[in-house]
């Protein structure tokens, strides 16, 4: 039984099939669509290059074919662990005989007068990013709550097909997730040579409308911008409310094990969802991207069909931003050192995250692929600094100014 519809339980069931698990698989999800990719959801669907076919794991008719039973627009409100159970919306009970929550996580609402006006939109699902694509053909000017990535993703797509747009950030920065105030300047910067108005230190007071529609936004400095599109992303939250009574352990979170077992027999959690030991930063994380639920619902998949592997996988997550690549790895968040090779204005630049001596992550753009993969690696290995003097230097290989010891 997998509670959840996205890419982390799409994977569970086809490595699942692929290693040799021959029971049936029950996939409950609360969308409408099987389960898709995001990353497409604020960039090539967004800018009207890609379908929303294109956006698909796999088409429908294949998880026939994989014995999945997809049971779609179905919501579980409950799980009887003692039973093995769940209890699905009307009172439905399902049984189990192993439970797999890959039930992701939700965008956070922004709690302001006219956060119901039409126009206004959270951004999460397929459904969001075909009306914001819709509404985008007629809307001219437009404001994004948040400068995550989620949030500079889709203003630079919105950019990109014309509109005027406005990212408004509460905190000092653009990105905070590159772990760096030079490289989140470097990308402020970018955007506004493409027009794009950034607000940092500053929040969003209300949203205005003329009846149900929206027209603007008003800031907590007074200051009014005319908007008709509003998308807000200011981060999730783990979808774990139809757990508080079965005794699984949630905190921010269904924690789980190196093997992603849960703290009840038979259950396990993958994705946005799982809090899991990160063998690399040496706590408990949640990681919200495409890398951790694509490598952790395999991981598990196998492991449900007889494997035994553990996940010590180094964080990875990836943005396009206009014509720039992004690619970051490990922790940078835990760094108190930064130290880069390149620009962002260059197309080309190399970042390399401290702690200490450790290299704990890294920030990279126009490389080539085994220049990721070095670096990841002495962030797995945990390497230190050797010659900090050529850390700057570009002529010097990663493995030539770190060591493992």
């Amino acid at each position: 039984m997998i509670v959840g519809g996205g890419l982390a339980a799409a994977r569970v069931a086809d490595e699942y099939r692929a290693s040799g698990g021959e029971a049936l698989v029950i996939m409950l999800s609360d969308d409408e669509r099987p389960p898709y990719h995001r990353p497409p959801l604020s960039k090539g669907i967004l800018r009207g290059e890609q379908s929303a076919d294109d956006a698909l794991v796999h088409e429908i008719e294949e998880y026939d074919d994989l014995l999945v039973d997809l049971r779609l627009e179905t919501t579980v409100v409950g799980v009887d662990a003692d039973a093995r159970e769940v209890v699905v919306q009307g009172g439905e009970r399902i049984g189990y005989g192993k439970l797999v929550i890959a039930s992701g996580a939700s965008p956070r609402r922004l709690e302001v007068p006219g956060a119901d006006l039409a126009g206004v939109h959270t951004y999460r699902t397929l459904n969001d990013a075909l009306q914001v694509r819709d509404e985008a053909e007629q809307a001219r000017k437009a404001v994004v709550v948040g400068g995550s990535f989620i949030g500079s993703e889709v203003a630079a797509s919105l950019c990109l097909r014309g509109l005027e747009v406005t990212i408004v950030e509460m905190g000092p920065r653009l990105a905070p997730a590159l772990g760096s105030d030079e490289l989140s300047e470097q990308l402020a910067d970018v955007f506004r040579e493409q027009g794009v108005e950034v607000m940092l230190n500053e929040s969003l007071e209300r949203f205005d409308g003329n009846g149900r529609l929206l027209t603007g936004a008003r800031m907590a400095s007074g200051e009014v911008i005319e908007a008709f599109l509003a998308v807000v992303g200011i981060g999730v939250e783990p979808n774990t409310a139809f757990l508080e009574a079965s005794g699984i352990a949630v905190d921010d979170g269904v924690l789980v094990d190196e093997r992603l077992r849960a703290s009840v027999p038979n259950v396990y959690a993958v994705g946005d969802v799982a809090r899991f030991v990160d063998v690399v930063a040496g706590r408990p994380r949640r990681v919200e991207h495409w890398g951790n639920a694509d490598r952790q619902g395999a991981l598990l998949g196998r492991n449900l069909a007889g494997g035994r592997g553990s996940f010590g996988e180094v964080a990875t997550f990836f943005t396009k931003l206009f014509d720039l690549e992004l690619q970051v790895y490990g922790e940078p968040e835990a760094a108190d050192d930064f130290v880069l090779r390149g620009s962002i204005g260059g197309g080309k630049l190399l970042g390399f995250h401290l702690a200490g001596d450790r290299l704990v992550g890294a920030v990279l753009a126009g490389h080539a692929a085994d220049v990721a993969e070095e670096l990841k690696t002495l962030i797995a290995d945990r390497a230190t600094l050797t010659d900090r003097s050529r850390l700057a230097d570009a002529s010097h290989r990663p493995n030539a100014v770190f060591e493992v010891s």
